[in-house]
């Protein structure tokens, strides 16, 4: 599976790679076990509501989870211990791959039947009183009529993950004007917010939208708004104040990093700056922060000025706050300003609420453990991004043209995103103008996928990004009028894998035609 020979420089990389997988492990293991522990304290409590055969069966499911949970966090600590008193081996390091592998495996297959135990005695309409017999389980006495007594409304498990959500992961001098609501995936809260602009009659002025934002949310918007959108180059800084000068736009849509052929990061920090000061009228900037996540910080930009720039700020929980778990949807709206309140209102009306036994699921935000999981992603990303591009660069006769990423000097958005700690986990194999064809882009997949096999190095075709493995993807293949490209998706491997990974691709890339 790995190159050889491996370099004693690998190996110690590769070892303290295992040192940090270990310590994210152990905190998901030791967050699941706790959910579940939480669980058995309100059954406990809320005993005689639950019917006697449910709460026992209820119970002990939850006491064998835990002790799965305990023997997991014993494995890691045992492992942690080696890494910590042995010498970096490959051996050690083989071993310390397959835990991260194995107890992997068991939080993912099992992280949708917890939050379904978590949730198992609670109704979906729980009742807020009763005469006899409760018909709230574990929740009885905390639910309030018409207020909670819906959970498609608005539920304790959604408001928890948005109280830690924003408490881990936002940034703000004060937390509490901050409003956080959980949706059922990432393209939830962006019809969610959708919605808000256009019930509430907020394009009064043009609308202005970045050209390479997610394909999906642009089919939403360009029939929403018609001739009234002007579109923007994300890496041109100068000419997007230019069109806020111009056209004083009542919305900006735009991406904190795009899943385009781009791959663009736009300069945030320069436009807020200049929407702050020179906003005359009320405009709304809606921000999908899926790309860059906890990296990027808008509110804080915000908060204490007198501004007439209203934040609305949505990410997909199913890349990064998943840590590479990947079992459930989920989607966050965090917003600041104005009457942005009102989103609340409209999630209720969309339906768009997260369900309970996703908000169950999805492991307690962890700021600490998700910024060291970026500094991964991050690290990875561009020793592939640049390896495989100086080889591009050092055979100009190739099919290939360059490796878009926002974190090789070169790509536009670099004068401002080198700046930054993270610039993303994929990039895009752009080829040259002849070979920019579908038929190339899938013989290229194919390619990949059959030579990782005869290498016996594991590689996933598949959508997403924030996963442990390291994906291929055909993207935006039936999107029109979006270009489809072939993004590559960096997981979290440890430095030899990468390496064996650069070597793969380099092979590939040599024997391309």
């Amino acid at each position: 599976m790995y190159p050889l020979p491996i370099s004693s420089s690998l190996i110690h990389e590769a070892h303290s790679d295992c040192v940090s997988d270990m310590e994210e492990l152990l905190y998901l293991s030791h967050d699941a076990k706790n959910r579940l522990s939480r669980f058995t304290r309100d059954i406990n409590k809320a005993k005689k509501h639950i019917a006697p055969a449910t709460y026992a069966e209820a119970k002990e499911t939850a006491r064998k989870y835990i002790e799965a949970c305990n023997h997991a966090v014993q494995k890691i600590q045992s492992c942690q211990r080696a890494l910590s008193h042995s010498s970096p081996s490959l051996l050690l390091i083989t071993k310390s791959d397959e835990i991260k592998r194995s107890t992997y495996e068991f939080l993912r297959t099992h992280q949708a039947l917890f939050g379904a135990l978590i949730t198992s005695t609670d109704w979906q309409s729980p009742s807020y009183s009763h005469s006899i017999s409760s018909q709230a389980g574990r929740e009885t006495h905390t639910i309030y009529a018409t207020i909670n007594d819906y959970k498609r409304d608005q539920h304790w498990d959604a408001y928890r993950l948005e109280r830690t959500f924003v408490k881990e992961n936002v940034d703000s001098p004060v937390k509490f004007p901050i409003q956080a609501l959980a949706t059922s995936s990432g393209m939830a809260a962006f019809a969610t917010i959708l919605n808000f602009l256009i019930l509430e009659h907020k394009a009064t002025r043009p609308v202005l939208m970045g050209k390479a934002s997610w394909f999906q949310n642009r089919l939403l918007i360009k029939p929403a708004f018609g001739d009234n959108i002007i579109e923007l180059d994300e890496t041109d800084t100068d000419g997007i104040i230019t069109a806020i000068k111009a056209h004083s736009p009542s919305i900006i849509f735009i991406d904190s990093l795009t899943n385009s052929p781009e791959v663009a990061i736009p300069n945030l920090p320069h436009i807020i700056e200049y929407l702050i000061k020179n906003s005359k009228r009320e405009t709304y900037l809606v921000i999908d922060n899926t790309g860059l996540s906890v990296v990027f910080q808008p509110f804080k930009m915000l908060f204490g000025k007198r501004s007439k720039v209203r934040c609305i700020v949505f990410e997909s929980l199913n890349k990064y706050h998943q840590f590479g778990l990947d079992r459930v949807t989920g989607g966050m709206i965090t917003s600041y300003g104005g009457d942005t309140a009102k989103i609340f209102d409209y999630r209720v009306h969309s339906g768009t609420n997260i369900p309970d036994s996703s908000a169950a699921s999805i492991p307690t935000p962890n700021r600490r453990i998700l910024i060291s999981r970026l500094k991964r992603h991050q690290k990875n990303t561009r020793i592939l991004a640049q390896g495989l591009n100086d080889w591009i660069d050092a055979h100009p006769s190739a099919l290939f043209a360059k490796i878009v990423f926002p974190g090789l000097p070169g790509h536009p958005s670099y004068p401002w995103s080198n700046r930054l700690p993270f610039t993303g986990c994929y990039f895009a194999v752009q080829f040259k103008k002849p070979y920019q064809t579908i038929k190339t882009y899938k013989r290229f997949v194919a390619t990949v996928m059959e030579s990782s096999a005869k290498h016996h190095i594991n590689m996933v075709a598949g959508s997403t990004f924030g996963l442990n493995q390291t994906r291929i993807y055909l993207t935006a293949l039936r999107s029109k009028p979006s270009t489809p490209f072939v993004r590559i998706a960096v997981g979290t491997e440890h430095r030899i894998a990468i390496e064996a990974l650069k070597e793969l691709f380099i092979n590939i890339f040599c024997t391309f035609r």
